[in-house]
């Protein structure tokens, strides 16, 4: 079963790192996601969400790394049995997956950090600063 998981979070991975770095190069491409309806929130937060994608990108391939960590490190097996290295590598890669969670809810609020978005879309506007324009200054 843990296989399965691990195959089926790779894939995932996969396909989000491919359309992470797509957003990042081609503007109709994002358009496009957005018309998909990707996410299902108000038009500030979907919006802010997929400028974000490349920090949530880079939590999820983390996140595989981690569990891939898990199985090698035998969670869920015989105590004792299994590397404790790989379970301190795969903390620390959960850490870095909540990392990228929250660098895309940054970007989708703030648009802030500036590096975890496209260049084009680096002028728009969060979430925050458009339902709060004079709190946002």
């Amino acid at each position: 079963m843990g296989i399965f998981l691990l195959v089926f979070w790779g894939g995932s991975a996969c396909f989000s790192v491919w359309r992470a770095l797509r957003l990042w190069r081609d503007p109709d491409y994002y358009q496009q996601v957005l018309g998909q309806g990707v996410f299902r929130f108000r038009d500030d937060i979907s919006r802010g969400l997929v400028r974000g994608w490349a920090p949530f990108s880079a939590g999820g391939v983390a996140l595989t790394a981690a569990m891939t960590m898990f199985v090698i490190g035998g969670v869920g097996q015989r105590p004792h049995e299994g590397s404790a290295a790989a379970l301190v590598v795969a903390a620390a890669l959960l850490v870095v997956f909540l990392a990228g969670v929250v660098l895309q809810l940054s970007v989708a609020w703030f648009n802030r950090p500036r590096w975890c978005v496209p260049a084009y879309l680096r002028d728009e506007s969060g979430a925050w600063a458009l339902r709060h324009p004079r709190r946002a200054r």
